[in-house]
């Protein structure tokens, strides 16, 4: 025991004591492991899922007193424009691999998330990525990283490629924050970073091959050992930005467009000139990069949606859209919108709900004028 500690205070210290006949370069301990194809330093497979805290102390792990390897900063959340750029990481999705013998297994990504999307698609096991798109949902790139040969099947959509058996580096990692325990989660995410941009979320498990990403950016999987997640809540802007939302309903203006987050109704507004920066249409939405549905008024025909423009609007009479003293502000020609999805209220202060028009019961209008200008 004593020898045995000597031992390791030694190889810590930057030596090594040996004690035997055999040649000590040659390690028998390596015999168990599930692959002997000689992965670069750093990136060796890893028997099972470690043990939460890291590898054990000991010729295969950090000293103890060396400090584990710790995960980055989460990335600063930005604006909330822009791809969503999501990691999903895994050390397999089957299990039948052994030395020599590396079967590809079959990885399956659901986007269930409206807007655009960069993917990071990451396993250390030769993996056949499958990716399924919601209704609202795009992949803009994909972005593989692994040790063994990566593919997707999303013909068209722009590829990088980062695995050493296929010659372009390699990354893996699936714990978070990383255990120490092989595939460095640190790496991806900084090289994720690099070649996507700023990581919205990351979600990882030792094995699995089912993942789906909600609306609520949260994600389930068949994770067979602890799935690990972070998300990066972004900031939205109350101001107004150009922007080239898509509208359900073919737009009657056709100006130049722009976009804000509400927070007081926790949504997004669309606008779209008529001619002029203060004439516009207005729009709504859940989701800054879904399609922007018409805003319609079971009271009127949009006399109360000035307030999603000036904050400070407020209209005392509902049928009279200057009786709050805002002289300029108008609303155009009356638009009986039916049979198709809207954002509608009564009485100004309400909270929108989605609904499907109605004969004669869901108004709008073709114009608003609320007394200021967009942007």
């Amino acid at each position: 025991m004593k020898l045995a500690a000597l031992g390791l205070l030694i190889a810590c210290g930057g030596c090594s004591l040996y004690f035997g006949d055999a040649d000590p370069s040659r390690r028998d301990d390596r015999d168990d492991r599930d692959d002997r194809d000689s992965p670069p330093p750093g990136q060796g497979p890893v028997k099972g899922p470690p043990p939460p805290g890291g590898p054990p102390p000991g010729p295969d792990g950090p000293c103890p007193k060396d400090p584990l390897p710790q995960p980055p900063p989460d990335p600063v959340p930005g604006s909330c424009s822009g791809p969503q750029v999501t990691v999903f990481g895994v050390y397999e999705t089957r299990s039948d691999h052994e030395f020599g013998v590396h079967p590809v297994g079959e990885g399956h990504v659901t986007i269930g998330k409206p807007g655009v999307h960069r993917l990071v698609l990451s396993s250390y096991e030769p993996t056949s990525w499958h990716v399924t798109l919601a209704p609202g949902a795009t992949v803009e790139a994909v972005y593989l990283y692994g040790y063994h040969a990566q593919t997707v099947d999303l013909p068209g959509v722009p590829l990088v490629v980062r695995t050493y058996e296929q010659g372009g580096g390699n990354a893996c990692g699936y714990s978070y924050p990383y255990n120490g325990g092989g595939c460095d989660t640190n790496e991806v995410l900084a090289l994720a970073a690099a070649d996507a941009g700023p990581i919205h979320a990351f979600h990882g498990c030792y094995h699995a091959s089912e993942w789906t990403l909600h609306a609520d950016d949260t994600a389930t999987s068949d994770c067979t050992y602890e799935q690990n997640d972070f998300v990066n809540t972004c900031t939205p802007s109350s101001d107004w930005e150009p922007a080239t939302f898509t509208t359900h309903d073919e737009p009657s203006c056709t100006g130049a467009r722009y976009v804000r987050y509400d927070a007081h109704y926790q949504t997004w507004i669309g606008a779209i000139q008529c001619g002029s920066a203060d004439q516009y249409k207005l729009y709504m939405s859940e989701q800054r990069d879904a399609a922007f549905l018409q805003i319609a008024d079971f009271a009127g025909h949009g006399q109360d949606h000035c307030e999603l423009v000036d904050p400070s609007f407020t209209i005392p009479n509902e049928d009279d859209i200057t009786s709050g003293g805002c002289t300029a502000c108008s609303v155009a020609d009356l638009i009986d919108v039916i049979d198709v999805p809207v954002y509608a209220r009564a009485n100004f202060g309400e909270r929108f709900e989605r609904v499907q028009a109605r004969y004669w019961a869901d108004l709008t209008t073709s114009r608003y004028a609320c007394g200021v200008s967009i942007p």
